[in-house]
């Protein structure tokens, strides 16, 4: 949407950052589920489920910063547009994940 929007607006670099920026947006919160499958439901290993919760947390965020800061370097993206789209995905994945888990549970 944030792409359309900048491609409409015309602002050299708008689509190709808001595209970026969703791509992050959802590569990070999707692969927050990688320790979970790593673990799985196992309570006997909750020291290494916090270690392996940590190391993957730490790794995503060195990724973030590594792919925003390339991005930024160079002139072909719009920073603006990337910031916007960033806050757009996150709220939307935040209030979907909200939504998700409000929902009544059905029982049998």
């Amino acid at each position: 949407m944030s792409a359309l929007a900048g491609a409409v607006a015309e602002v050299p670099g708008a689509p190709l950052g808001a595209v970026l920026a969703a791509v992050v947006v959802i590569g990070f919160f999707w692969t927050g589920a990688v320790p979970l499958l790593l673990v799985g439901g196992d309570t006997s290993r909750a020291g290494l489920g916090l270690v392996v919760l940590l190391t993957t947390y730490v790794l995503r965020l060195l990724v973030l910063l590594l792919v925003l800061s390339l991005a930024v370097g160079t002139q072909v993206v719009d920073t603006r547009w990337t910031a916007l789209t960033i806050i757009a995905c996150t709220l939307v994945w935040v209030g979907a994940q909200v939504a998700l888990l409000g929902r009544p549970k059905a029982t049998l």
